[in-house]
């Protein structure tokens, strides 16, 4: 049986069905650019699940973030979580806490109201102000004098201050560069401990040196070191003799003595660039750390600091060796005189000045790729944020496209293939929760790259910055992974899916409850795709076609569901996305198939991360299944064969599957049998669903009537090659090749093999 017959029931069913074939059509079919009247008129959708979210400000969630000063436990800290700690604390210490939880829980929305209003200055000083407008905002005066209480007892026991941040357009940056500061501080730290401790050593060997030259040991230089009041009758010219005399007062050799001096003052130089340093602020008199914003100035920057650093490698080098007492003239003064970059150490090369760099994704430039190619293949000490604003940065959205995405947004995933370079990607909602990561991809020796998605640079009134960046990571248009070469040599250990919610399957489900319109409850659980994510973006409006409850059809499906089945297995479907309106109010819509084909491409991206993160993973799930093969083998094997002969043989697995054949007259419906008995080719247009696949492959070919349904306008006008291709990517089976014009065409014995299933 051929795949037209086998669909032969399905082709009826939809030629018989008006209201499907135009679910179908629109599906299938192209998107129609709307009318601007239309546009005003059409109503405001937003994806079902995100009904409960439209006003962040009722919700407690990671944001606003206090990006804590130097000195405390963290970079930064969500408020609702300092909140939360000062009440667990205040829970503990027994005191009755209801309405201590109550206060505290208004000077939050107070402090978020003003932080979302602008206000960046740090939590202590917001507090006043957000406690001042509880005070307005509560008529007793017993209550008031409480709430008093409360708030000014629980800011005394706040024990980190920051500035408070909003997530808004600049959110990325002011995280990443607070929480490099911190880290360049404690880095800033170790490297004076290290010179200082190099420079105290070689300060006592030429101190000791000092204390042994001629001067040093002369009469009158030993008299004035004593004084007078101790000289008690020593006779200094006889102790002068003495000490001049001893083997061990013996003067270091000038060579050495000017190598001393000469590495003392490259260290010292150094040394007084770090500042003075007290691990709570940044660079206290030394130079102040800032951002670059190109991959090709940091190359230079690096390269023009690579002759500094040279010198100060070779200067605690050869500190090394004189504290050691082992450097050696015959061998050391020949090596260090040719010092240059070529003899740093891959460990040295890494211990370069980290440089910062950020860059906005959308300015990219070819010349600025090939740098950042370069720095992510090397050793190089350079962090970079990658900031993405678009999501796609292409559009997949034409017949026959599939991919989603674009170079950008998968700069991540090709990073962490080069194996050297740190790579975290996340989108900025979940910035504090990967604290601990951020800090280790910044300490960590060598190249970093964070793939950070910020959302659109402008403002959005009708969807909240941090809903659509926090979407973009749950419909796994943009996942979270961590790739640190630093924690080990295999997949397991240096790969990690972080933050993905749950991440073991394709699409995260959640529950949805509604009422119907006789007002009874209604749940179900909801797939939330990257289709959700990309409803809320303009771009792609076309895509989203809202059908009446009177147009509803039993083919309709759930999108999560469709997406779950073979491609194979959607035809007669429509898949369709529950949103809702300003006055939540139920609508479905239809997803076009250019949406459908990028969220399946989308999908193939997430499982393959999903293998690199250990998550049912192909080649472990057939080593599985080969043990348990080979047991069942060696089970079989050990049983008596008398026993084996007693037990009747299994069901083919596919037995159930197996279906009568139909009777004579009713192997196909009236309609299907009807089909032209002839060699030619033809199109069953009545079931066009006008989708633009064969005209959009050769118009001269193939066209449209009337009535927007294609026919054979000239079967040759093309190849039978075209006919064969077109009639296996019609959605609907509806095109019939029948026999090649030209049988001389090149394989054409091949393709009328193909041809078969259609014909």
């Amino acid at each position: 049986m051929n795949r037209f017959e086998e669909r032969g029931e399905e082709l009826v069913a939809v030629r018989q069905d008006g209201r499907l074939k135009q679910l179908l059509r629109i599906h299938l079919g192209p998107p129609e650019l709307p009318q601007a009247a239309d546009a005003e008129s059409a109503p405001v959708l937003t994806p079902a699940l995100f009904s409960a979210y439209r006003d962040l400000g009722s919700l407690r969630y990671d944001f606003p973030l206090v990006l804590l000063e130097p000195g405390a436990d963290r970079v930064a800290a969500p408020l609702s979580a300092i909140i939360d700690g000062l009440i667990d604390a205040h829970a503990q210490a027994g005191v009755p806490g209801e309405a201590y939880r109550r206060d505290l829980y208004q000077l939050e929305r107070a402090v978020k109201e003003l932080a979302a209003a602008g206000d960046e200055r740090p939590l202590k000083a917001i507090w006043t102000e957000a406690a001042n407008r509880c005070y307005a905002q509560t008529a007793d005066e017993g209550r008031r004098k409480q709430l008093r209480d409360n708030l000014r007892s629980a800011r005394l026991e706040v024990r980190d201050d920051g500035v408070v941040a909003c997530c808004d357009g600049r959110i990325a940056r002011r995280f990443f560069m607070h929480a490099w500061q911190r880290v360049q501080t404690e880095q800033d730290v170790h490297a004076r401990e290290t010179l200082d401790e190099l420079i105290a050593e070689l300060t006592a060997i030429v101190d000791a040196d000092r204390m042994r030259s001629a001067r040093a040991t002369s009469a009158e230089a030993l008299r004035t070191a004593m004084g007078d009041e101790h000289a008690g009758g020593i006779d200094f010219d006889r102790l002068s003799t003495v000490l001049r005399s001893s083997k061990h007062q013996r003067p270091l050799k000038s060579n050495r003595r000017k190598r001393l001096h000469s590495v003392l003052k490259v260290l010292e130089v150094q040394r007084k660039q770090l500042g003075a340093g007290n691990g709570r602020s940044p660079r206290r008199g030394g130079r102040e750390y800032t951002a670059i914003d190109s991959c090709v100035e940091a190359l230079k920057l690096l390269e023009a600091e690579m002759q500094r650093m040279v010198e100060l490698f070779r200067a605690v080098r050869i500190a090394r060796l004189e504290v050691e007492n082992r450097y050696d003239e015959s061998r050391h003064d020949a090596f260090f005189a040719a010092f240059d970059q070529q003899q740093l150490t891959p460990e040295e090369l890494r211990g370069l000045p980290p440089l910062f760099v950020h860059i906005d994704g959308h300015d990219l430039g070819a010349e600025d790729k090939s740098a950042l190619i370069e720095i992510l293949s090397s050793d190089l000490p350079i962090k970079i944020v990658l900031e993405l604003h678009t999501i796609p940065d292409t559009l997949p959205l034409a017949v026959g496209q599939a991919g989603f995405g674009g170079w950008s947004t998968s700069i991540g995933s090709m990073a962490t293939g080069l194996r050297t370079a740190f790579v975290l990607q996340t989108s900025a909602s979940h910035l504090p929760q990967l604290e601990a990561q951020v800090a280790d991809g910044l300490r960590y020796k060598g190249a970093a790259l964070y793939c950070v998605y910020s959302g659109p640079r402008e403002e959005s009134e009708s969807v909240p910055r941090y809903l659509r960046c926090a979407s973009a990571l749950e419909g796994r248009a943009f996942p979270c992974f961590v790739h640190h070469p630093g924690y080990g040599g295999e997949w397991a250990q240096r790969f990690e899916l972080l933050a993905n919610p749950q991440a073991e399957e394709p699409w995260p489900v959640h529950h949805f409850s509604y009422e119907d319109s006789d007002g009874r409850a209604i749940g179900e659980e909801i797939a939330f795709t990257v289709v959700d994510f990309l409803a809320m973006d303009p771009r792609f409006a076309a895509q989203f076609v809202p059908v009446p409850p009177e147009d509803w059809h039993p083919n309709m499906v759930p999108l999560g569901d469709y997406l779950a089945l073979q491609e194979g297995d959607t035809f007669g479907k429509v898949p369709y996305l529950l949103m809702v309106n300003e006055d939540n109010i139920l609508h479905r819509v239809i997803v076009r198939r250019g949406l459908v084909a990028a969220a399946r491409r989308c999908a193939e991206l997430w499982r393959s991360l999903q293998e690199l993160g250990g998550i049912r993973n192909s080649h472990a799930l057939r080593l599985l299944e080969a043990e348990r093969q080979r047991a069942i083998e060696q089970s079989n094997s050990g049983r008596p064969a008398a026993e084996s002969a007693a037990e009747p043989a299994a069901a083919p697995e596919l037995a159930t599957d197996i279906v009568e054949p139909l009777a004579a007259d009713d192997a196909q419906p009236a309609e299907v049998a009807a089909a032209p008995a002839t060699d030619q080719a033809y199109i069953e247009s009545e079931l066009c669903t006008s989708c633009n696949d064969c005209t959009d492959r050769n118009s001269m070919m193939f066209a449209y009537d009337d009535a927007k349904q294609a026919y054979i306008k000239d079967a040759g006008a093309g190849t039978y090659r075209d006919l064969v291709e077109a009639a296996e990517n019609c959605p609907v089976c509806i095109i019939h090749p029948g026999k090649p014009v030209d049988p001389s065409e090149p394989g054409v014995e091949e393709l009328m093999r193909r041809a078969e299933a259609f014909n």
